[in-house]
């Protein structure tokens, strides 16, 4: 189980990479439901919902935390971090509430910040978690950790929250009993996305945040995995992108052949891959300048958007357990 995980991962890893963007797109930020709870903090909402249009990535969330740090604007800069992570959750103010009222709240973010900036990660995340405010998790303390830390920083502290640990336990990768992480369990959680980043070529950010989309993907969410324009990618983007859907596609057939694809004088681009399946005669374009054919057994016709979003991995899975 886990080592076909792994590989429909690491193809998600090679399809990122020819994409060349964050995995994780943008998400909605319902300032005006978090201001019936937040009235003291409406000039900063406004502020935020002018500078995003109402919608947070990981990148803006990150510039806008750590201008308010450096303004000495540690709640502003949790909430923010907050409203990002709890995103269309209803429960998140009432609970946000709940934390910023505890006594310790202040004096756990300015020590957790002044642990981050002396490369402290293990005290910064037992100010913050172990011993800062009630009700504040591993998930969302983790959010603040990586938000808060500066660019750069090695190691970087990288979320940890229900959604990794579930897909970590499923590639078994770094099986753990309880999404709620003593300090050591947090480095040891690092070090092991390290060896991954190592393997992988990739940064350890990089590595979290295709963790976090592959569950996603896996549970059937792909609300937090970024929408893609196929059209808009350049040609080389698209080749390669076909390829890896051809070469992966060709090894879950019998007898398989991929060939250039030469229809209409080579228009289209792209791959023909055939082969059989259980026992059916199997051919499919997977085209570059329109979208992707299956011919045999039977035709239809896929969209390259569509297949993006759910992942060539996932695509695959979908056509080769059909049924004809």
């Amino acid at each position: 189980m886990s080592e076909t995980l792994i590989e429909e991962f690491e193809i998600l890893l090679k399809e990122g990479q020819l994409i060349g963007q964050s995995p994780q797109g943008k998400e909605f930020a319902d300032f005006d439901h978090w201001l019936s709870v937040f009235p003291e903090f409406a000039s900063f909402f406004q502020n935020w919902s002018q500078r995003t249009l109402n919608f947070l990535d990981r990148k803006n969330v990150r510039e806008i935390a750590q201008e308010l740090i450096l303004d000495n604007h540690l709640a502003q800069a949790f909430l923010l971090v907050m409203i990002w992570g709890y995103s269309g959750d209803a429960r998140g103010p009432a609970r946000v509430r709940l934390i910023m009222d505890q006594p310790n709240f202040i004096q756990a973010l300015d020590s957790s910040i002044k642990s981050l900036k002396l490369n402290q990660v293990e005290n910064a995340y037992d100010d913050l978690i172990v011993n800062g405010p009630k009700h504040l998790s591993t998930s969302f303390g983790t959010k603040l950790l990586y938000f808060f830390c500066e660019k750069n920083q090695q190691p970087t502290p990288l979320i940890f929250d229900k959604r990794i640990f579930d897909i970590l336990n499923d590639l078994n990768f770094f099986p753990m009993k309880s999404p709620v992480l003593t300090s050591n369990q947090y480095m040891a959680y690092l070090r092991k996305i390290s060896e991954l980043a190592d393997k992988y070529s990739l940064s350890t950010e990089n590595i979290e945040e295709y963790l976090f989309i592959f569950s996603g993907i896996r549970s059937g969410n792909y609300s937090w995995k970024r929408h893609m324009d196929f059209h808009s990618l350049e040609d080389q983007q698209k080749n390669g992108l076909a390829l890896l859907f051809s070469e992966y596609l060709a090894t879950k057939l019998s007898d398989p052949s991929i060939l250039p694809n030469g229809n209409g004088g080579g228009q289209y681009g792209g791959y023909v891959v055939t082969g059989t399946n259980r026992g059916a005669e199997w051919e499919i374009h997977i085209a570059t300048h329109s979208s992707v054919n299956l011919i045999k057994p039977e035709f239809i016709r896929f969209d390259w958007n569509l297949i993006l979003l759910r992942g060539i991995a996932q695509s695959t899975k979908d056509l080769i357990s059909a049924s004809y």
